[in-house]
């Protein structure tokens, strides 16, 4: 089965497809990924402008984490996880992203019925995982602030002004 990819030339999505690329790699690919393959310049520049975009939606995406999930991908999430029945519930209670991982173990009881409190815990602790890779993503955007040579950090601009 050929990849579909739109706005790209069927001769470049052809010759993506013989050399082992489907739509999952394809936004892995580098530069230098395509220069063993047969792909003209046009094809080539199209593939490149497409493995961006997708790359970009995939970052988007990773960066909304599960708080941009819907209510049927919190379903999923949880049947993925071994919790179909509490999946169930919270897609019929209307729990998305932005209600899950602000669930507390009360919650789970009182509003959806998880009467085990092993099972809440279990609950919880899946959720807590999500918690801490949006926190994990936050803490490394926030180490590295970019500053541009206009606005130097404050200890700079004393140096600055003591030295005029």
């Amino acid at each position: 089965e050929t990849m579909r990819l739109e706005g790209v030339r069927a001769d470049a999505v052809e010759t993506l497809g013989t050399n082992g690329v489907d739509g999952e790699t394809l936004v892995d690919l580098e530069e230098s990924d395509l220069d063993g393959m047969k792909i003209g310049l046009i094809g080539r520049k199209q593939v490149q402008f497409v493995a961006e975009r997708r790359r970009e939606g995939r970052m988007n995406e990773e960066l909304k984490g599960a708080e941009g999930w819907d209510v049927e991908q919190v379903e999923k999430w949880m049947t993925e996880n071994g919790m179909k029945e509490e999946g169930a519930k919270m897609k019929k209670e209307g729990v998305d992203g932005v209600v899950l991982v602000r669930l507390e173990v009360k919650d789970l009881m009182d509003e959806l019925g998880v009467g085990v409190l092993k099972r809440r815990k279990e609950i919880i602790s899946k959720i807590d995982g999500l918690r801490q890779r949006k926190k994990e993503k936050n803490g490394k955007e926030e180490e590295e602030p970019k500053r541009s040579n206009a606005n130097p950090p404050p200890q700079q601009q004393q140096q600055e002004k003591s030295s005029n």
